[in-house]
């Protein structure tokens, strides 16, 4: 399927995660870009909860029971609206910025919104190539095949609801909220268009909405920090490019796509202007945006912690220090106590929470320096793979320290500096020495410092976003210009002085586990290949069941073609003691029993073979746990029939445990 073909299935979907969301929390108050921004997150955690209720009461997943449900929510948040007061405003009282933006300041944003947003996605497009060529990832095999379970079986809750993916042995909680949403999307027939469609609406429409929004309240009195963001997003490479190729982290993606729009609604919804009543109904807006975050991928919630703590406590300290101006020093330094006290507790327990102790264990490596990492940061290069250096981000890191000082030096949104160092700090981390006591910290995000990389830019973008409106009302001035001509210079200076907004960069990224051979980490399927997958819904019959090397690419044949796998994801299935006899003994089938009566236990009607090594030009993902399945040479017998052959790859009828 072109992306041509695509264009319809991509913007259904975009309406899908945004339109639900920004009518709830319009009806709750919200207003014009503050509701657009958090529309996404909102819909995210309404659509999480429907999931997870839905399999409670027996209710299939499937587009129309999802809008049946959204709809509900839109009418139950009309009703609050009203009976609160919410849904008008009083005259003067806005949530959104001290004044709504002019029909020429909406039209320069609707403009570098094109250019931003479009260059994202027209870098992401071109990376993948073809809206239905697979992504070459590990994370990525796990997510399309638990996508098209939930287009199979009707279950999109976190709860269990991807238990398919272990053979049914086990049902584990697993963030299920982008799968949902993705497996329902509209015009796009299979789940690779889907999951592919998801990274272009959740990088040029989600990503940058919430980063829109939260311009708009960081910087209410001006209109050029909002109109310059998208741009200025389109100029990074941390996110969204690595989160959606390289990692194929969408669930994770998703949750940070919602963190700017859902920081966004925290500020407004504490804005101490407005009534009891006000605040009550964005309250429960801001609580949906919440649970979109966490749901979509449980990090989010420290992420959330990370970014918005810092705005938290200063929001706190200024209306304890004007408590204590009152009359109530005492008890403004009490509440302080209690807080800090708070938030220290927190972190101590969950990092001794048994569910957070496990991520926070998990084994990952590092450098003996520090000073790649700050390198890396300086320039944007990303943290994770070895990629050629092709496009650098200079002028941004020099935006994002010049916003620092006049941050510190205005008093104004100086929580963006603490949030950005504790970011960087986190950051480096996890990319520095694993003998470093306080990685610990770095544990919340599995110790990646390619998924903390992606937390920096909220604060850094508003930064940059501030930086660039300050230098381009100082040149208008000075020049006794219009304040647009030296924003329109300063655009174009990002966009030549990035190489075209990262263009080489972005493309690289996403092509290298989508169409760059070699595949970054490992090649799992040749286009051959790719082709031989797609052909199985023909040439293997219905009741096939098809064992074979993960890595290979057998878990493909599952959701390309509809064909049973024994290994759905390339991670091993715990407590299926037959499919750990076959990773290890299928070759000695002749010899070991065993082997023959775990093939019938799991109903095995043909191999997967594949004689792609590691050394190579495609270099082949290699797995040590599996031996026995490791370039299996079949020949032509009483036992093997060949079915199909796509480059180093072939499909084999097997009838020798017969």
């Amino acid at each position: 399927m072109s992306w041509a073909q695509a264009a319809p299935g991509v913007v259904g979907l975009a309406l899908i995660w945004v339109v639900p969301g920004y009518a709830v929390l319009r009806l709750l108050g919200f207003r014009g870009l503050l509701a657009l921004g958090g529309g996404a997150a909102v819909t995210s955690g309404l659509s999480g909860v429907l999931a997870i209720a839905y399999d409670l009461v027996g209710i299939g997943w499937s587009l129309g029971s999802l809008l049946l449900g959204l709809l509900l929510a839109v009418a139950v948040a009309a009703a609050l609206g009203r009976l609160l007061g919410s849904t008008q405003h009083p005259d003067g009282v806005t949530v959104a910025g001290e004044r709504e933006l002019r029909h020429t300041e909406r039209g320069w944003l609707a403009l570098t919104w094109a250019l931003g947003g479009g260059v994202l996605a027209a870098a992401m497009t071109t990376g993948m190539g073809r809206a239905d060529q697979p992504p070459q990832a590990w994370d990525a095999v796990f997510h399309l095949n638990a996508l098209w379970f939930v287009r199979e079986t009707g279950n999109a809750s976190s709860l269990g609801g991807l238990s398919p993916m272990y053979a049914d042995l086990a049902a584990p909680f697993y963030p299920a909220t982008w799968h949902g949403l993705v497996a329902v999307a509209p015009f796009l027939p299979g789940v690779t268009e889907a999951a592919n469609a998801s990274s272009v609406v959740l990088g040029s429409v989600v990503w940058v909405a919430g980063l829109v929004a939260l311009s708009r309240v960081v910087w209410p009195a001006r209109a050029l920090p909002t109109v310059l963001v998208p741009v200025l997003a389109a100029s990074y490479v941390a996110f969204p490019a690595i989160a959606v190729s390289m990692l194929a982290v969408w669930p994770f993606a998703l949750s940070v796509a919602c963190l700017p729009g859902t920081i966004a609604l925290v500020i407004a919804t504490l804005r101490g202007v407005l009534s009891w009543r006000m605040h009550l109904a964005l309250s429960l807006g801001l609580l949906w945006a919440v649970a979109g975050v966490v749901l979509a991928h449980p990090s989010g919630l420290f992420s959330l912690v990370l970014l918005a703590l810092p705005l938290l406590t200063v929001l706190l300290a200024r209306q304890l220090v004007r408590m204590g101006r009152r009359g109530r020093p005492v008890r403004a330094a009490l509440l302080m106590t209690v807080w800090v006290v708070a938030i220290v507790g927190t972190i101590v327990f969950l990092v001794n929470f048994p569910p957070v102790r496990s991520i926070m264990d998990y084994r990952r490596g590092g450098q003996d320096s520090y000073l790649p990492g700050v390198g890396s940061l300086l320039i944007d290069h990303p943290l994770i793979y070895v990629y050629k250096i092709t496009s650098v981000n200079v002028v941004g890191t020099a935006l994002v320290l010049l916003g620092v000082v006049l941050a510190l030096r205005w008093r104004h949104a100086r929580w963006l500096v603490v949030s950005l160092v504790a970011a960087a700090v986190l950051t480096l981390l996890a990319a520095g020495p694993p003998e470093q006591p306080l990685r610990v910290l770095a544990g919340f995000w599995y110790t990646q410092a390619s998924r903390i990389n992606q937390l920096m830019l909220v604060p850094a973008i508003m930064l940059a976003a501030g930086a660039g409106s300050w230098l381009s009302r100082v040149a208008a001035r000075r020049l006794g210009s219009p304040l647009w001509v030296p924003a329109a210079v300063l655009v174009v200076m990002l966009v030549t002085l990035t190489s075209g907004l990262r263009w080489t960069s972005q493309t690289q990224v996403m092509a290298s586990t989508y169409t760059t051979y070699p595949i970054a980490w490992g090649t799992i399927l040749e286009p051959e290949e790719i082709a031989m997958i797609d052909r199985a819904a023909t040439t293997l019959p219905d009741d096939a069941v098809v064992l074979g090397e993960a890595v290979a690419g057998s878990p493909y044949l599952l959701h390309r073609a509809g064909v049973d796998v024994v290994f759905p994801q390339l991670s091993p299935i715990p407590d299926s003691p037959e499919r750990t006899v076959l990773e290890q003994d299928f070759r000695d089938w002749r010899t070991r029993p065993e082997v023959c009566d775990a093939v019938r236990a799991l109903g095995v009607t043909h191999v997967y073979a594949d004689s792609l090594t590691f050394d190579d030009p495609l270099n082949a993902k290699w797995e040590e746990t599996t031996p026995g399945l490791r370039n299996l040479a079949p020949e032509e017998g009483p036992d093997f029939r060949r079915v199909d052959e796509g480059g180093s790859a072939s499909l084999w009828e097997f009838t020798g445990c017969s």
